[in-house]
């Protein structure tokens, strides 16, 4: 398919039920990694997605000459993912005491 974009490629990928199932084993071999723990299920898929999307997409990409770089496309896509993810993390960290001679008098 000609004139695709990155996002296109990535829906119609998405819309295949056999790199849905790769993504969904790749998301539960994250999630044993972690070690089983709850509440990180959207991030384990995302990943996944990630790893397994990008190198599909960019193979596309090459075959049917984007007009985009795939690397430049790769990046951009990471650095979206990186601006969307949850201040879970964040919040966590500015919860924590700071020891006495960083505090403020």
């Amino acid at each position: 398919m000609q004139n695709e974009t990155r996002e296109q490629i990535c829906e119609r990928l998405l819309g295949d039920e056999v790199v849905r199932a790769s993504i969904s084993l790749r998301a539960y071999e994250i999630y044993e990694q972690r070690g089983c723990g709850p509440g990180c299920e959207l991030e384990d898929w995302l990943q996944a997605e990630n790893e397994m999307l990008s190198p599909l997409v960019e193979e596309e990409l090459q075959r049917n000459g984007g007009s985009q770089s795939a690397s430049d496309e790769v990046k951009a896509e990471q650095v979206a993912t990186a601006e969307e993810k949850p201040t879970k993390k964040a919040s966590r960290l500015f919860r924590r005491k700071r020891p006495a001679s960083e505090q403020s008098a």
